[in-house]
């Protein structure tokens, strides 16, 4: 049903993308290569987004468990920082993000109709679908991932992949990152404050320049219009920093707008 796939949608980029802004970044901030772990949310992610905006490029892989954390299920998308877009492949669905709209492809949309030589669907940039799908473009703002209401609990200095980094564990308070959000973020949070789901727990580890190497985060359970939607993990991993990457928006020929679901509203 697609009101109850936005919504659920809407759900999962806040809790496991952090799709919220953060608060501003007070002076004395660490400079990247300072191997001492930072003690507080605006100071990290003041010194990835200098680190992030300086790359530019990334690759991030994802795989999770959980009815939420399958829509990015064993995806990899590369990512343009600075163009905010995206290309996403080897998922549920093949996914291009831009500014001008989401275009995915996938067996599920096919069966829906329309047009069956052009395998791609296009949902405008300002649709709610679009809105919702579009904060995974946000893969590339840590701004945009640890909400207001964040903090950390603790630092730990571990290896990911054989590369050094720092464990951060991170706690947001759902009620004030809602009062900080709006649209369809906003949305997604208060289906998890419905729910009774009152914080969210992620773990994030950067390397000495600043820049995000993994995050892993936990959807809670959550009720929804009488349905049970059971936990989901989910884990991203950042690689290939500042290396091109390659996003194809694709042919015009090969592209129809989202077809309707019968039965069931626009």
């Amino acid at each position: 049903m697609r009101r109850i796939a936005t919504a659920l949608t809407a759900a999962a980029l806040a809790a496991t993308l952090g799709a919220c802004s953060q608060g501003g970044t007070p002076a004395g901030t660490p400079a990247a290569g300072d191997n001492a772990p930072i003690k507080d949310i605006s100071s990290l992610v003041k010194t990835a987004k200098t680190s992030m905006d300086e790359k530019k490029t990334v690759t991030v892989s994802f795989e999770g468990t959980g009815p939420i954390a399958q829509l990015y299920a064993s995806m990899k998308c590369e990512v343009d920082v600075e163009k905010t877009s995206m290309g996403c492949t080897g998922g549920p669905s093949e996914m291009v993000v831009t500014t001008d709209g989401i275009f995915m492809k996938s067996p599920q949309l096919a069966q829906l109709g329309g047009d069956p030589s052009k395998p791609w669907v296009k949902v405008p940039a300002n649709d709610e679908m679009a809105q919702q799908f579009g904060e995974l473009g946000k893969i590339g703002d840590f701004e945009a991932m640890l909400p207001a209401g964040s903090t950390i609990t603790s630092t730990t200095e571990e290896q990911v992949d054989g590369k050094d980094a720092t464990r951060y564990e991170v706690t947001t308070d759902l009620q004030q990152a809602s009062a900080n959000a709006s649209g369809a973020q906003q949305a997604g949070l208060k289906i998890m404050l419905d729910s009774g789901v009152t914080e969210l727990k992620q773990t994030v580890w950067v390397d000495s320049d600043g820049l995000p190497v993994k995050i892993d985060s936990t959807t809670p359970a959550l009720k929804f219009q009488g349905q049970e939607i059971p936990e989901s993990q989910l884990s991203m991993r950042y690689s290939d920093w500042g290396k091109p990457v390659q996003i194809t928006v694709p042919p015009a020929d090969q592209v129809q707008d989202m077809p309707s679901i019968p039965g069931m509203p626009g």
